[in-house]
């Protein structure tokens, strides 16, 4: 009998106890959150290897390589005896292994393609793709992810591209509404394409690993029965391909343990005819606190008693998405700093990572709270990535601006500022590429000699990488790359807690560039290079996954990936009426079940798992207004949370740092950045440079403001931080040269510590070099005031840095394929009206010959929008025909002053209304918005004071007509003084570029469509 083994059962409850010593199998072990299935799994596993089964003879089987790892490590500290080896795998492993014991009939050479890969894959072979009924929406990358996901959760549910093509072929027979049956059609065009592009490459996907293993299974039944006992844990996340090829490898000798609040009634892992398997029902949860457990159990059904404590569930109701995150950074820190909790037992789970996740990194990089974002796209917003990235980019494309501007600015050249500055305008102004331009500007005679000195360097490592580009192998040139850089040096001077994940990811860079020449034998580093920066473009691999052993970090998570995950305190964000169930695909997968049980609630299932994990404390927040200033509302689960534990929601505005967390943060800051400047600072020693004095004193003089952050943390108690801060100068600047002393005396840092109210990003400049010069030179004045367009003002309240890229250094950029669509539309329509003719055939005449200029080619996508455009003029030449509206001007120009500044801009249309006022009108080729979402435009408020001051001309309307869709919308009239408005706003931006205020703003709508998130420190995580 089990309950003789010798393991002991002390720490197990007694359910656990009989779950562990049953002898009976199939066995079912159902609990819900934090009942300790898992650990009730691996006690019965060690007791099955004390009653004599060899731990080699065994299978533990869970949902995700982090899981797996996790129970892996668990298992062995458990084990007393040796074994030849211990199976803690996931099905795809499972599958690897089946086929493995298969023998030579099954080609096991065959590489196995990621999502990654595939993606590029498809993008490679785009032509070949029938595209005519799916929207690009704007982007061909968004288009391909969307089929790679897609047909991945296809091949969980088991159906394969035939199964797809005969479901849309009678969903075509069956008269279903054309449009819809056509798509169908073309989609299952799609994956079969996909499948076949997989077979010419000699490879397959994960899908099609299970696919191949499950038919071993079927066909040599001795092979997939190798293992004795099967022990399958959390069987509630195995998909159906997962949990079907589980049970045939199992059969009846196997443990499955399961969350029953997650639907698992139709997994064949669940699937035993009445009385065939023993069920043991944990009912009572050791982690979740009782509070949590109700606000839990108030979106599934929880039969389970809560653990001991009450615990805490708290609501907040942000400002907006920025406050949000600043919120719960702010928390984290008073935890951290104050509380004394580990960093690693904090976790933020998001909808999203590249949205809500993002602006947490931000915000707790601020604080210098050690994070790690994991998720699909984390592993390219690394930092040193994207120095990898940024360099073979530029080798392979020398006029990608953006890479070779962060090259610049990045270790180990480090360009300042200004002179990248002048850089950008010596290739704007001689119209070269950014690496052309750097060789003309070691003789232009305005880059100082420092500065050519760190060009020369740029020039040597390009020519070191340009060597072997298309000779190497990608695997070798990468790791030779990253050596040159001295990329793993660096780290080693690092003083963020995640110095070995760094190392790590860097290998991992190296593994992705073998795995490609292992694909491809003859692929060249400058393939690779193009292969890996579309993937990178778009965020598209494996999920990384949080991790469940010793956590060092605070860990921001996906909602869909926070299962297994464990903290004392939880922060859900996101929680706006937006969030809702995902419709579900259409496929045989949905409209064939027969098990006539709804879809499984997503999102209702997510956010039971993300409360759970809490073992003291949850946070629940959302943003009260979107980041189109749209006004948001709780989600309808949140309320039912809410409610369910009697809570109110709290009111969180942006926050602001208070002195005392100021100075912690900044010194942490600090901490770490002249830790890391050691080695540039030393490096710089060997150089032959007239300055290297001046670099010493700098080093010094940061190392001393550090000593002066310690000094106030630790001052008296009782003495205000202005007084200290006076004593403290007073001692260091004893103990220093003249130079130093100017150094010190011109920081900026006293200014920020003693306005602690300022917004939190001046710690940032306060913080890092302050020996690089100003780019006032380069500023677009006029006279004492800055030149300003409706762009220049959208696009600085947007993000301040992305206006310095843009309107300071100038980066150049090649127009994308939407942007060029767009300009040709407004050449066309210009010179339509210019005409002579107001005929239909007059208007699509000049877009035949504006197409052909604009260069577009004959690619799906490009066909795909001179469609768009040739419909959207048709519906445009109607409408102007019908209008009662009297057209006065076209493309018409305006300029005026306000105060010292020269404002300006171009009006597309002018129309005299039938009532003899005047229309303002601006076409656009992107989606419509709502009258709502234009309350606080800027665009055409600046163009109706434009009209006023330059024409004399009063505008009663102002609107924006969506060409591609045929609407006009109106601005709302809803501000009593919007020309006030307007120049207070103008006038606000002008003094934030005088003041040369570039902080980044991050948020996920500008930062996913923005052009420099490359060189966008904010962008990293």
């Amino acid at each position: 009998m089990l309950s003789d083994v010798g393991l002991t059962l002390d720490p197990l409850l007694p359910v656990q106890r009989d779950a562990v010593t049953c002898d009976r199998e199939p066995l079912l072990i159902l609990g819900a959150a934090g009942t300790g299935k898992t650990r009730t799994l691996e006690a019965r596993f060690v007791a099955l290897v004390e009653r004599g089964c060899r731990p080699e003879q065994m299978l533990f089987l869970t949902a995700s390589e982090a899981r797996a790892d996790a129970s892996r490590a668990r298992l062995e500290r458990l084990l007393q005896g040796g074994y030849d080896e211990l199976f803690a795998v996931t099905p795809v492993e499972l599958a690897g292994l089946i086929l493995r014991g298969a023998g030579p009939a099954v080609d096991l050479l065959e590489p196995v393609l990621g999502p990654a890969e595939r993606f590029a894959m498809l993008l490679e072979g785009i032509d070949r793709l029938s595209l005519e009924r799916h929207d690009f929406g704007g982007s061909a990358h968004a288009l391909l992810a969307g089929f790679i996901r897609r047909i991945d959760r296809l091949k969980a549910h088991l159906v394969s591209a035939d199964d797809y093509a005969h479901w849309a072929g009678r969903l075509a027979e069956s008269g279903s509404e054309a449009g819809n049956a056509d798509l169908e059609q073309e989609f299952a065009e799609i994956y079969r394409v996909h499948e076949q592009m997989l077979a010419e490459a000699g490879a397959r996907d994960a899908g099609d690993l299970v696919r191949d293993a499950l038919r071993v299974a079927h066909e040599r039944p001795a092979v997939a029965h190798r293992f004795e006992h099967l022990l399958v844990d959390d069987a509630h996340d195995f998909d159906l391909a997962s949990a079907t090829l589980a049970r045939a490898v199992g059969g009846t000798r196997v443990t499955v343990a399961a969350d029953p609040t997650g639907q698992v009634g139709g997994s064949p892992l669940c699937d035993f005819s009445e009385g065939q398997a023993r069920v043991i029902t944990l009912d009572c949860t050791m982690r979740v606190p009782r509070r949590v457990l109700r606000a839990a159990g108030a979106l599934v059904p929880v039969s389970c008693e809560g653990a001991p404590s009450e615990g805490e569930v708290a609501f907040w109701r942000c400002a907006n998405e920025r406050a949000q995150a600043q919120a719960v950074a702010a928390d984290v820190e008073r935890l951290v700093a104050g509380e004394g909790v580990a960093p690693g037992q904090i976790a933020v789970l998001v909808p999203s990572v590249s949205r809500e996740g993002a602006a947490v990194a931000v915000a707790l990089e601020e604080r210098a709270v050690p994070h790690r974002l994991v998720g699909e796209s984390a592993f390219f917003r690394r930092a040193e990535i994207r120095d990898v990235l940024a360099w073979l980019r530029l080798l392979a494309d020398p006029t990608d601006a953006p890479a070779v501007v962060r090259a610049l600015a990045r270790p180990p050249i480090e360009l300042r500022s200004v002179d990248i500055a002048r850089c950008t305008q010596i290739a704007r102004r001689r119209k070269l590429d950014m690496v052309a331009a750097l060789d003309a500007a070691i003789e232009s005679p305005q880059v100082p000699p420092e500065a050519r000195e760190r060009i020369h360097g740029f020039l040597k490592l390009y020519r070191l990488g340009m060597s072997g580009i298309d000779s190497t192998r990608p695997d070798l040139y990468v790791h030779r790359l990253i050596d040159a850089l001295g990329l793993r040096r660096q780290q080693l001077f690092a003083a963020q807690p995640d110095v070995v994940a760094r190392l790590r990811a860097l290998a991992r860079f190296g593994e992705l560039a073998a795995g490609f020449g292992r694909r491809s034998s003859h692929a060249t580093p400058r393939e690779f290079a193009r292969h890996i920066a579309a993937v990178a473009d778009f965020g598209l691999r494996e999920h990384e996954e949080p991790d469940l052993l010793e956590p060092q970090v605070v860990q921001i998570v996906a909602l869909d990936r926070a299962s297994a995950l464990e903290a004392e305190h939880v922060y859900v964000l996101g929680m706006h009426a937006g969030l809702s169930e995902p419709a579900p695909d259409p496929g045989p997968a949905a409209s064939d079940s027969d098990s006539g049980d709804p879809p499984a609630p997503v999102v209702r299932r997510a956010l039971y798992v993300a409360v759970t994990r809490a073992r003291r404390r949850v946070v629940l927040a959302y943003p009260g207004v979107g980041d189109r200033g749209s006004a948001l509302l709780p989600a309808p689960m949140a309320e039912t949370m809410r409610r369910a534990v009697g809570g109110a929601w709290e009111d969180r505005e942006e926050e602001m740092f208070g002195p005392a967390e100021t100075l912690h943060s900044t010194y942490r800051l600090l901490r770490d950045e002249v830790l890391e400047g050691t080695m540039r600072a030393g490096g710089r020693l060997g150089e032959l440079r007239l300055d290297t004095d001046l670099d010493v004193s700098h080093a010094v003089v940061r190392y001393l403001e550090l000593l002066k952050l310690a000094a106030l943390i630790e001052r008296p108690e009782g003495q205000s931080l202005a007084e200290a801060v006076r004593d403290v100068n007073s001692r260091i600047l004893q103990a220093v040269t003249a130079e130093q002393r100017e150094i010190y005396t011109s920081s900026v840092l006293d200014d920020y510590l003693l306005d602690a109210e300022r917004d939190a990003r001046r710690r940032a400049a306060a913080v890092t070099a302050r020996d690089d010069p100003s780019v006032e030179s380069f500023l677009p004045t006029r006279g004492d005031g800055v030149v300003l367009s409706a762009s220049d003002i959208d696009t600085y309240r947007t993000c301040p840095l992305k206006y310095k890229f843009a309107r300071v250094f100038r980066i150049p950029q090649e127009p994308t394929v939407h942007q060029r669509f767009g300009i040709v539309v407004h050449q066309v329509l210009e010179r339509f009206h210019a005409g002579e003719s107001e005929s239909l055939p007059a208007l699509l005449g000049l877009l035949d010959t504006s197409w052909r200029r604009g260069g577009f080619g004959d690619s799906e996508e490009e066909r795909q929008l001179r469609g768009k455009a040739a419909a959207a003029l048709n519906q445009y030449h109607a409408r102007f025909l019908s209008s009662e509206s009297e057209p006065m001007w076209f493309e018409r120009a305006f300029s005026f002053k306000l105060g010292p500044h020269l404002l300006r801009g171009r009006v597309d249309r002018v129309d005299r209304l039938p009532g003899g006022e005047y229309e303002l009108i601006d076409y656009k080729t992107g989606r419509p918005k709502s009258p709502g979402q234009l309350v606080d435009d800027v665009q055409l408020s600046l163009y109706a004071v434009g009209a006023r001051e330059a024409w004399s001309l009063d505008a009663s309307q102002q609107a924006y007509y969506y060409v591609l869709d045929d609407q006009k919308v109106t601005v709302p009239d809803e501000r009593t003084d919007r020309f006030g408005w307007i120049q207070e706003v103008a006038m606000e931006v002008a003094d934030g570029i005088l003041s040369q205020g570039f902080e980044p703003t991050p948020s996920f709508g500008a930062c996913s469509v923005c052009d420099y998130r490359l060189v966008c420190p904010a962008a990293e995580g």
